[in-house]
């Protein structure tokens, strides 16, 4: 899986609308640029943030490897 994907391809993963994604990530801090974001970050930051995706999107995003994912 890319590191970078859309706020349409996060929300599908997630099962979730893109404007919960985009609402998130601005919410976070969690820079989406040009049309894309970093899916290890914005996992991290939902984590990090005790937000309600967290746990499908560290289940969902994250892959063993990837900075976040232990």
């Amino acid at each position: 899986m890319a590191v970078h994907l859309t706020p349409e391809e996060i929300a599908d993963l997630l099962e979730v609308g893109r404007g919960e994604v985009v609402n998130a990530a601005h919410d976070l801090d969690v820079p989406i640029f040009q049309g894309k974001i970093d899916r290890v970050l914005f996992a991290g930051a939902l984590k990090a943030a005790h937000h309600p995706l967290a746990g499908i999107a560290s289940e969902r995003l994250l892959r063993d490897g990837d900075a976040s994912s232990g």
